[in-house]
Formats: C-alpha cells, sequence, structure tokens
C-alpha cells in the first residue's frame, strides 16, 4: 500500500477519524477548570508587568542628561552636520546664515520658487 492510497482512504475527524483524538496533558484531557484559567491568565498579566518594568528601566534617561538637554547650547558646540553627496559637512553656523539669508515667505504669502542659476552655452 503507497502513502498515496492510505491518505486516500483516511476520512475526516467528523466523519469517524480512524486515529484516535488525542488531549493536550496540561488541560487533564477536557477542558480548563476555573483555578487553570486564573493561574493562566495571573501568569500572562505578571510576566508582561515584569517584562515592562525591565523595559522601563532600559528605556530611563538620567536627570544628568535631561539636565543637559534643556540647557541651550551654542551654535559653535553642534557637530557638522553630513549632507551627504557633494556637499560634504555643513556646520550649523553656515545653516542659520542661509536661513536668514533666504528666509521663508511670509504666512499667506505666495511661494516664489527660485530658479537655479546653470550656466552653459
Amino acid at each position: 500500500m503507497t502513502v498515496k492510497e492510505w491518505l486516500h482512504g483516511v476520512t475526516l475527524p467528523d466523519t469517524g477519524c480512524p486515529v484516535p483524538q488525542v488531549r493536550p496533558a496540561a488541560t487533564g484531557g477536557g477542558a480548563m477548570t476555573p483555578g487553570q484559567i486564573w493561574l493562566y491568565c495571573g501568569s500572562c498579566i505578571l510576566f508582561v508587568v515584569v517584562g515592562m518594568s525591565f523595559l522601563i528601566r532600559a528605556a530611563s534617561v538620567s536627570p544628568a542628561l535631561i539636565k543637559y538637554a534643556k540647557t541651550p547650547q551654542t551654535m559653535g558646540r553642534f557637530a557638522p552636520i553630513p549632507m551627504g553627496g557633494l556637499y560634504g559637512t555643513v556646520t550649523v553656523r553656515e545653516l542659520v546664515n542661509y536661513y536668514l539669508q533666504n528666509p521663508p515667505p511670509v504666512q499667506g504669502g505666495a511661494f516664489v520658487p527660485r530658479l537655479p542659476k546653470i550656466g552653459g552655452c
């Protein structure tokens, strides 16, 4: 008898499966009791609370770092910003100067795009 012939003779469980259905031993062979349900739910909640307490500790920031982040810094203390490509790095002072020389349009004003000046023939 080949596997294909054997599988052809297998019927679905609702029409009388030849293999007896085995229930997991964790449930005692039947439905879960209320005590088992409470134990399962309680252990899941405990697992989540303990896991979150470790994650919150790992994500916390020291008070010294918070104080440093709230203190304003001068432009010279920032590291140059890498712009990539052909631009290289740009200092914060250069970015602020560019913003002051090329301000954005006034609120409600029309945006006028600046065309690049391209040299050529």
